[in-house]
C-alpha cells in the first residue's frame, strides 16, 4: 500500500490486486481524511474489502462436498415442483455423479470443471444440445442455493455458454419443421381415424387439442363444470390413473400460469357438445364432477393408449413426424402464429409463463410466413 496527497488536503491509500479474469495487474484505492498509524490501519482494511469485493473473494472455509449440497437442495427443490420434475432431476444429477466425484468440497467447485464436463458429454459426446442445457440449468439452480448458503461464493455455471453444435445447427429448421402439424396433415389425420368407431373419440381428441392448445393432462382432467358454453376452465391435470380401482386424481396443474379460461371457437364447443351427447347415451347420464372426453371404460382416456394409436398413424397416413398427444399443442401455438397473434397471446392461451418451445416456433413459423410473403412480392409480373 502506498500514500498519495490530494490537492484538497486529503490521502489517497493505494493497493495493487490481480484482476481474477484477466490477470492483470489494477490498483484499488480509497481516500481518507488522515495519515496517521490508525488512518493506515483503517485503510488497509478498507482496502481488503474493496479487493474482496472486486474479485469476488470472500472467505468460504464450508466443507459441504457436493452430494451433500445435493442432498440438501433437492430436499427443497422437490417441493416445488410436480413429481416427473424431480425424477428428472434425479436422472441429471446420476449423470452428472458418473463424470464428477460427488464427494469433491463444493467450495472448489470452479468453471473449467463443469466446462470440461459439458465439453465432454455434449461437444465431444453423444447427449443432445437438449439434454445437455437441462443438465446445465440443474446444476445452475443447485450451485445458486449454494451461494445464499454461502457454501461458495460465485455459481461456476452461470458463465458457461453451451453452442449448438454445426450439425444440430444446420438441422435446425427441419427439427422445427417437426415439431408441429401442418394443418393438412391434422385434417389427414382426423379424417383417417373418424373412419373408425374405435378411434372417432382420438379424432375429437385430437381436434379439440389442436384448436386449444392443451396439454393432454389438462385435458383429461376437464370436468363439464368447467366448461360454460363458451370457455374451458383450465385448473388441474390428471395425476393418478388407477385402472385397477377405476379411480382418477385431479392435482393441480403444471405452473401458476396454467391456471387459465381458454376461449373456445365454434368447432370446439361443437365437438363438446357432440361428445356431451354421446357420453349421456353411453353412460346413461352426465354429472358436473364426471369428466369430458372418456374411453368405453367410463374413464379418461389413458395417455399412453392414446399415444400408442399415434404411432399406427405415422405408418397408416405416411407422416414423416413423431407424432405424440404434445404435438398438438405445438400445433395449436404454429396455428396462432400464422394467424400474426401476438407472442404474448398466444403464451397466455397455452398456460406458458416462459416458453422455449413456443417461442421457438412462433419465430420459425413467423420467418417462414415473411419469407413466403417476400417470395410472392418477388413473383409480381
Amino acid at each position: 500500500m502506498w500514500i498519495e496527497n490530494l490537492p484538497n488536503g486529503k490521502y489517497k491509500y493505494i493497493e495493487r490486486y490481480n484482476d481474477p479474469y484477466t490477470d492483470k495487474s489494477k490498483k484499488a484505492s480509497i481516500t481518507l481524511n488522515k495519515n496517521t498509524p490508525q488512518a493506515k490501519k483503517q485503510a488497509l482494511a478498507l482496502l481488503q474489502e474493496k479487493i474482496d469485493k472486486l474479485t469476488n473473494q470472500d472467505e468460504i472455509t464450508s466443507k459441504i462436498t457436493l452430494v451433500e449440497l445435493y442432498d440438501e437442495w433437492f430436499s427443497r427443490y422437490q417441493k416445488t415442483v410436480k413429481q416427473r420434475s424431480a425424477i428428472a432431476t434425479r436422472k441429471v444429477i446420476k449423470k452428472v455423479f458418473k463424470n464428477i466425484p460427488p464427494d469433491m468440497l463444493v467450495r472448489k467447485a470452479d468453471r473449467q470443471l463443469f466446462l470440461k464436463f459439458l465439453d465432454e458429454i455434449y461437444t465431444f459426446g453423444n447427449l443432445s444440445y437438449s439434454y445437455t442445457t437441462q443438465i446445465k440449468n440443474t446444476l445452475g439452480n443447485m450451485f445458486s442455493y449454494a451461494v445464499e448458503r454461502k457454501y461458495l461464493s460465485k455459481n461456476p455455471i452461470t458463465p458457461i455458454k453451451i453452442k449448438r453444435k454445426k450439425d444440430e445447427e444446420e438441422n435446425y429448421k427441419q427439427k422445427m419443421d417437426e415439431k408441429y402439424l401442418e394443418k393438412e396433415e391434422i385434417y389427414q389425420i382426423i379424417s383417417y381415424l373418424q373412419e373408425r368407431n374405435q378411434t372417432r373419440l382420438h379424432a375429437r381428441i385430437i381436434e379439440f387439442l389442436w384448436l386449444t392448445g392443451l396439454r393432454y393432462g389438462e385435458l383429461q382432467a376437464l370436468q363439464w363444470k368447467d366448461y360454460d358454453g363458451k370457455s374451458i376452465d383450465v385448473n388441474g391435470t390428471l395425476g393418478v390413473y388407477n385402472k385397477a380401482e377405476n379411480k382418477t386424481k385431479k392435482i393441480s396443474p403444471k405452473t401458476i400460469a396454467s391456471n387459465r379460461i381458454v376461449d373456445l371457437p365454434q368447432r370446439a364447443i361443437d365437438i363438446l357438445e357432440e361428445t356431451r351427447v354421446l357420453n349421456k347415451i353411453s353412460f346413461n347420464k352426465i354429472s358436473s364432477t364426471d369428466y369430458l372426453f372418456l374411453s368405453n371404460r367410463g374413464m379418461p382416456l389413458s395417455i399412453s393408449a392414446f399415444n400408442r394409436v399415434l404411432k399406427n398413424i405415422e405408418k397408416d397416413c405416411h407422416i414423416d413426424k413423431t407424432l405424440s398427444s404434445h404435438i398438438f399443442r405445438h400445433s395449436h401455438v404454429s396455428l396462432l402464429a400464422e394467424l400474426n397473434l401476438p407472442l404474448k397471446s398466444i403464451m397466455e392461451r397455452v398456460g406458458h409463463s416462459n416458453a422455449n418451445t413456443t417461442l421457438k416456433i412462433y419465430n420459425h413459423v413467423t420467418k417462414k410466413t415473411r419469407d413466403e410473403v417476400m417470395e410472392a412480392l418477388n413473383n409480381i409480373k
